[in-house]
């Protein structure tokens, strides 16, 4: 015995701006998405802007003499290029020049040895799937300053959006199963509200109060909507042999029994819904005879119902 409804649940992953625009000219092409360290996201006339994974944003143009966290982030992208060998060490010396030009002859571009501002955009966590403002179109003509990039904040919100007839259906305490791939989780209502349309949101958490995918977030997508496949219980699935509810008796110190051709058989109430209660008792199998109504004595009778196995 148990009840469920199969519905959605949608995992709402906000976005804001890491970088802005930092380049003038022409957008000649865009590519948002899944991005990871030193794919291009945009292009401007021939210059591309690329992500690279960095706690802060960049701030300056990357040329010799130059020391900081910013250079060592631009000597970790070369070095993974194959253009700059050892540890990246945060100083912009000669052989970092070198391989910036590199770089540069080999896209094209002119061997400045300096990376312009504008050129790099630091995301926390890469992979990711990024997106671009709403300026950053191809054919458009930016000036710098514009909003460029957009990243996943790593705030996750699992939500179950339904209908005012479907919450009607779920109680507090009904549980949801969520599935990922290979992943299952188990989220618990944490609150509602019901938005514009009439629709209601059900907040979801894991049942110890935090996100819902615990410690494998990491597995789900960066968009900024997911979504995932569900199941809402309503009433858990129980197993055990279904009697008529109304053959389940009660005595004067709350233990239920049944009423059976060999007498009384205590049991143990684990489910009910429908007329039909689910029990656990020794002596109780699937198609022995029960009293649902009347005396002991009346057993078996016109009134004795049947046990059912689950």
């Amino acid at each position: 015995m148990g009840r469920s409804l199969p519905l959605s649940v949608t995992l709402r992953q906000p976005a804001v701006p890491v970088a802005a625009n930092g380049l003038s000219g022409v957008v000649t092409s865009i590519s948002p998405g899944e991005v990871d360290s030193g794919d291009v996201v945009y292009v401007v006339g021939r210059t591309p802007v690329r992500v690279v994974e960095s706690e802060r944003p960049f701030w300056r143009d990357l040329q010799k003499d130059l020391e900081g966290d910013d250079v060592a982030v631009l000597q970790e992208l070369l070095i993974a290029e194959g253009l700059l060998e050892g540890e990246a060490d945060g100083d912009f010396g000669a052989g970092t020049e070198r391989a910036v030009k590199a770089w540069q002859k080999a896209q094209g571009l002119p061997q400045t040895g300096t990376l312009m501002l504008g050129e790099l955009v630091g995301v926390a966590s890469l992979p990711t799937v990024v997106t671009l403002g709403e300026t950053i179109t191809v054919g458009s003509r930016v000036g710098g300053g514009e909003e460029g990039v957009l990243a996943p904040t790593g705030e996750r919100e699992f939500v179950l959006v339904v209908t005012a007839e479907q919450a009607r259906l779920i109680p507090a305490e009904a549980t949801v199963e969520i599935t990922f791939e290979e992943q299952r989780w188990t989220g618990v209502i944490a609150g509602s509200r019901v938005d514009e349309t009439g629709s209601t949101e059900f907040e979801l958490t894991a049942p110890d109060g935090g996100p819902v995918c615990g410690q494998d977030c990491g597995v789900l997508p960066g968009d900024e909507q997911v979504t995932l496949r569900s199941e809402v219980v309503i009433t858990p699935r129980v197993e055990g042999s279904g009697v008529p509810a109304a053959a389940v008796r009660t005595r004067a110190d709350g233990t239920a029994y049944l009423v059976t051709r060999e007498g009384e058989v205590d049991v143990e109430v684990i489910g009910s819904g429908q007329g039909v209660a689910i029990v656990e008792g020794d002596g109780i199998e699937p198609g022995i005879s029960v009293l649902v109504t009347g005396e002991p004595a009346e057993v078996p009778g016109e009134d004795a119902g049947t046990t059912e196995g689950d």
